[in-house]
């Protein structure tokens, strides 16, 4: 195996671990057994120290493939897509923040039972149709995964929203998704490295 494959299936174990511990300890039944066998506190400590393993693995494991090979080059029209699409997956994310079940938005949950991870989902989604190096679609693929994971599984087990649940949502979550979208448009290329906005130069 060349020092290349090595490092993306270093990469590809990595975010399978991650997976697996979003995934594996939220199902009900596991979560319930894990909770009766083990108990709260120790349950909650186990899980955040494996889950900031897999992370720090993730990290690791990413820098790593550095090396990985192009798979193809974005479109331009996928920019566009992220970068108007991006407030909304925000403000699904700050509603459930914001909100949670039971004390607003009662219509949003009737129709999407987990906001978040529909937001977390559209913006894997939104990254996904941007990048075009090996290591990152696996990234965001597996990010995608999770949040998809979560979805469903919310979709199916949640319990539904009573009638008289309140239904505002209000200016909040909207005020916040812009000030989030404006201040990561900002420090995107200062932080992360690719500029969002970078395109708008190539369309002039």
């Amino acid at each position: 195996m060349t020092e290349e494959g090595g490092a993306m299936t270093n990469l590809a174990a990595a975010l399978a671990l991650l997976f697996l511990t979003h995934a594996v300890p939220s199902l009900p039944t596991v979560r319930a057994r894990l909770l009766e066998r083990f108990g709260a506190t120790p349950f909650r400590i186990v899980y955040s120290l494996v889950s900031l393993a897999a992370v720090a693995w993730v990290i690791q494991a990413y820098a790593g493939a550095a090396d990985s090979p192009w798979v193809w080059t974005p479109p331009i029209w996928a920019r566009w897509a992220a970068v108007l699409a991006m407030p909304l997956a925000l403000w699904l994310v700050a509603v459930r923040l914001m909100h949670p079940p039971g004390r607003g938005a009662a219509r949003l949950y009737r129709r999407v039972p987990a906001p978040a991870s529909a937001g977390i989902l559209l913006w894997a989604l939104l990254h996904l149709a941007n990048v075009g190096q090996a290591r990152a679609l696996l990234l965001f693929a597996v990010f995608a995964a999770i949040a998809l994971f979560a979805l469903v599984k919310n979709m199916l087990t949640a319990a539904p929203v009573a009638g008289s649940a309140p239904d505002r949502v209000g200016y909040r979550p909207a005020a916040a998704a812009l000030a989030v979208w404006a201040a990561l448009l900002a420090l995107h290329p200062l932080v992360i490295g690719p500029d969002p906005l970078a395109w708008l130069a190539l369309t002039g």
